[in-house]
């Protein structure tokens, strides 16, 4: 579905535009940003075990592989991205960051063009990966998943001692 910015809303459907898969979210999408009062029978929505790709930058070819996983089902998606739906043998979350840390280079091979550079579902489906059974698929998930936490609360704390740092000195020039 093409949607874009100018489709925003401060309230309707949650939605991710294409553009927010490289701005916005990480390897793990488990609150949606966005939201769009445009509908029709046209949308494609996700589903929860879904891995959703950029199909095209002006950038490079390795910055294609930055796939995220959406926790979400029924998110509007919409712009210049493909997604694949994970079937219940795999952890899209662990399957996020495989392809966006151990298997990013080989998978960046597969994207073509010079000055706009694509992926498309096509080229990549029949590349070759290992994975671990899905026991410990979740297990690697559950420990990357509290480290995400542990790092969002030590940037929050920070960003606590920086407003009080802040605070302080000015406190002193009076």
């Amino acid at each position: 579905m093409n949607l874009s910015k100018e489709n925003l809303s401060e309230t309707g459907a949650e939605c991710i535009l294409y553009g927010e898969l490289f701005t916005t979210y990480g390897c793990v999408i488990n609150e949606i940003k966005s939201r769009t009062a445009k509908d029709g029978n046209k949308l494609t929505l996700s589903s929860s075990n879904d891995l959703l790709f950029p199909s095209s930058t002006t950038v490079d070819a390795y910055s294609l592989i930055s796939p995220s996983a959406i926790l979400k089902e029924g998110v509007i998606l919409g712009g210049d991205m493909f997604g694949i739906h994970i079937n219940e043998k795999f952890n899209n979350e662990y399957l996020s960051y495989l392809f966006n840390y151990i298997y990013k280079n080989e998978l960046a091979r597969y994207a073509k063009g010079s000055t706009i550079v694509h992926l498309h579902y096509n080229e990549v489906k029949d590349a070759k990966i290992e994975i671990p059974s899905l026991e410990e698929q979740n297990k690697v998930t559950i420990g990357l998943r509290l480290f995400q936490e542990k790092i969002s609360i030590e940037k929050n704390l920070l960003s606590t001692f920086q407003k009080q740092k802040e605070y302080l000195l000015r406190q002193m020039f009076i």
